[in-house]
């Protein structure tokens, strides 16, 4: 029984799993669409990269430990050219062996590993800013679907409008023509409309299906043809300009980092302080005159102070300043380029906002006509060639008016999109 019960219990999940969401609006499928986006990943791979290169940064501040090991033979070595009568002065062997334990530690780097430090956290957001680019397009790619799917349904709606008004005007011609009021001519002409509606209709519904398929690969949500795409309330204030691109932030960020660089290249001139040790073993020792194996240890402190190295540092530093102006061009030339790109988005919203005041106007008139011919065609005054003429209108006037809805909703938004404000 129990068993029964964990089955029963599966298949209602599956069946819940496998239900499609009913309504959906834009932003959902944003923020599912970058969650499931693989790209993401990559925001942990650079933090974790960056702590692995500032891990191995600050092992400079750490002694490094090596062993050393050495075997020479010598053409000559040191002798003292004294002869004393009843003293021995011993003759070291020109075979040589050392063995040592070198420790070194960094006591002042001229603060180089600090600023490669900031020059890594740099480069950490550089990295990051280029995914939020690349993401932001995915943004821009599933705000295409979504509208696009939402124009289709729209498109749908009218023609199956459309497809019951033929068909209901069919059936009073055909009873028309069986009375022997109408020709059968009408009757066909008709028919042959209603199957034209029907290849439409089947035309948008893959279209519909082929476009939630894609947003369902790109989001993972549960859509389907009965799921509501809710159209966004969108705002604008096209008076203000601000430029939040993040393209142009990009360029920022690549203009700190040269200064990191400079910062870096500026410590290259600045003493370092070290310190050292040293424990060995070999023959001779620190005793040149003696030939025997010991055993020895140095400790010391060095400085390393480079005064002069031919301008290079200076001519770095001066290549690094032209890169910075070049990038200057590049966000001058971007702003501007913005400017104008915003200018065409206001033109097309201004445009829609037009368009859809007169849609409606045609509407009103189409309907009128439609309702006329509609009569005539009933009183035999016109064919059914002219009331599908006269009705085709009319839809289309209905389907021009949702079209111009939609696409004033998706000029805002990419409006918006192009400021950076998606």
């Amino acid at each position: 029984m129990k068993r029964i019960i964990v089955i029963f219990g599966l298949l209602i999940s599956n069946v819940s799993f496998a239900q499609s969401v009913d309504k959906v609006i834009l932003k959902d499928c944003h923020t599912n669409a970058v969650n499931n986006y693989p790209l993401k990943k990559q925001f942990d791979l650079y933090k974790a990269t960056n702590e692995l290169q500032r891990k191995n940064l600050n092992a400079t501040y750490l002694p490094s430990v090596d062993v050393n090991g050495q075997a020479t033979y010598q053409s000559d070595v040191t002798q003292v050219p004294v002869h004393v009568p009843g003293l021995e002065i011993p003759v070291v062997s020109k075979d040589w062996y050392k063995v040592t334990l070198d420790v070194n530690q960094v006591l002042y780097d001229g603060g180089t590993t600090g600023k490669q430090k900031i020059l890594e956290d740099i480069n950490l957001q550089i990295n990051e800013q280029n995914v939020e680019i690349e993401l932001y397009k995915l943004k821009e790619r599933v705000n295409q679907v979504y509208f696009r799917i939402i124009l289709l349904k729209e498109n749908k709606k009218i023609l199956q409008v459309f497809e019951e008004e033929i068909k209901s005007k069919l059936k009073n011609v055909i009873s028309g023509v069986e009375n022997g009021a109408l020709l059968q001519k009408d009757a066909d002409v008709l028919q042959a409309e209603l199957i034209k509606i029907e290849q439409q209709i089947t035309e948008v519904e893959i279209g519909i299906n082929a476009g939630i398929s894609i947003l369902n690969e790109l989001t993972n949500l549960k859509l389907s043809d009965n799921t509501e795409l809710i159209l966004p309330e969108i705002t604008v204030n096209t008076s203000l300009f601000e430029n939040k691109r993040l393209e142009y932030e990009l360029m920022g960020l690549q203009q700190y980092r040269i200064d990191a660089i400079k910062n870096v290249v500026t410590t290259k001139n600045l003493p370092k302080l070290f310190g050292f040790g040293q424990l060995g073993y070999g023959r001779p020792g620190l005793d040149m005159l003696s030939d025997d194996f010991e055993s020895f240890y140095i400790f010391g402190a060095k400085l390393n102070w480079n005064l002069w190295n031919w301008n290079q540092n200076k001519t770095e530093k001066k290549i690094l300043d032209l890169q910075k102006n070049i990038i200057t061009t590049q966000k001058e030339t971007f702003d501007k380029n913005l400017k104008i790109e915003l200018e065409n988005k206001i033109a097309e919203i201004k445009r829609y906002e037009e368009l859809l005041k007169k849609d409606t106007e045609i509407i009103d008139l189409r309907s009128r006509i439609a309702k006329t011919a509609s009569s005539q065609l009933d009183n035999g005054v016109i064919t059914s060639t002219d009331y599908v003429s006269e009705i085709t209108a009319e839809a289309r006037a209905k389907l021009s008016y949702q079209t111009h809805k939609i696409q004033l909703i998706h000029a805002k938004l990419n409006y918006l999109s192009a400021k950076g404000e998606l």
